[in-house]
């Protein structure tokens, strides 16, 4: 088959790293190929419990490949095994008695109203006819848990192509990003990343307040400078006139003349003429006493 029709697995889960350059398909049309390349040199270790498929594939002709069904399938018959401790039939038996009295392990279709990840683990039927939803003894069995499984990549990127049929679970909507990035199942991480979340969202906030400050010497929008390193404020520790850094290192390092007190000529604010001891870089502006004392407290932490 060529890899130029087979869909990429790792953009399948969102982290294909070559992008425009990987060598298979990004287009979601195209059929993803789940046969295992371990089954094919005998060398499979998952055996009845690997999430790819395994079917012999010749090398010349196109082998058509499983339905998506198959996968969901093996997830039922996995489960089976991990509860009764046994592996489930077949269902090749000759016997028409036999078929007749054999109960059959069906996967429900998926429901518009409930995500499929759920559908797997609330309506798999187990071998004996006992339904996992109403039998809590074999739900503490399996190993499985909702906290144990990753939420879709795709819906915490932004969007899912999959929508409600999706065989992944999604998060919880953060207010703060606006993405579905919240595991539902895992309260220690929802509040890491609330609370980081809302930290880079005041921080973009004060640094969008900031674009428009000028420096009182150059006039110059401080954030608008043409280097990096230019575009840092100077701030004072007893005043608060805006300056960009090289502005007022300029000017604090200029000879005094003759006679002239290096405090009250070089240490002084230029425009209130407040003495300040120190400089403090920063590349963002304060707005309040608040923020002002916070961004000297992290530049003296970095000091030391």
């Amino acid at each position: 088959m060529s890899t130029n029709r087979v869909l990429c697995k790792f953009f399948m889960h969102g982290a294909c790293l070559k992008g425009e350059y990987c060598e298979f398909s990004h287009d979601w049309k195209d059929q993803a190929n789940n046969v295992c390349t371990f089954y094919q040199k005998g060398a499979c270790s998952y055996g009845s419990r690997c999430r790819y498929d395994h079917v012999k594939v010749s090398r010349n002709p196109t082998v058509p490949l499983p339905s998506p069904s198959s996968s969901t399938a093996r997830l039922a018959s996995t489960l089976q095994l991990s509860s009764s401790g046994h592996a489930p039939r077949t269902g090749h038996q000759t016997d028409s008695s036999n078929q007749r009295n054999q109960i059959s392990v069906d996967v429900p279709a998926l429901s518009a109203s409930k995500p499929a990840w759920r559908n797997d683990f609330q309506h798999v039927v187990s071998e004996d006819g006992i339904d996992w939803s109403s039998n809590q003894t074999l739900q503490n069995q399996t190993s499985l848990k909702p906290a144990d499984l990753p939420i879709c990549s795709f819906a915490a990127a932004g969007n899912c192509p999959y929508g409600e049929g999706c065989p992944q679970m999604h998060g919880d909507l953060c207010s703060t990003c606006g993405k579905m990035c919240l595991h539902p199942y895992r309260p220690d991480e929802r509040e890491e990343h609330i609370e980081l979340c809302e930290k880079n969202h005041k921080r973009l906030e004060a640094l969008k307040s900031s674009q428009e400050i000028e420096c009182s010497v150059c006039l110059d929008r401080v954030l608008s400078k043409p280097t990096a390193a230019e575009r840092k404020f100077g701030l004072l520790s007893e005043c608060d006139h805006p300056f960009c850094i090289a502005c007022i290192r300029n000017w604090r390092s200029n000879s005094p003349a003759s006679g002239m007190d290096v405090n009250s000529a070089l240490r002084a604010c230029p425009i209130c003429r407040k003495l300040s001891y120190y400089v403090i870089p920063s590349v963002l502006w304060y707005f309040s006493k608040e923020e002002k004392e916070e961004i000297i407290e992290s530049y003296k932490s970095k000091l030391k």
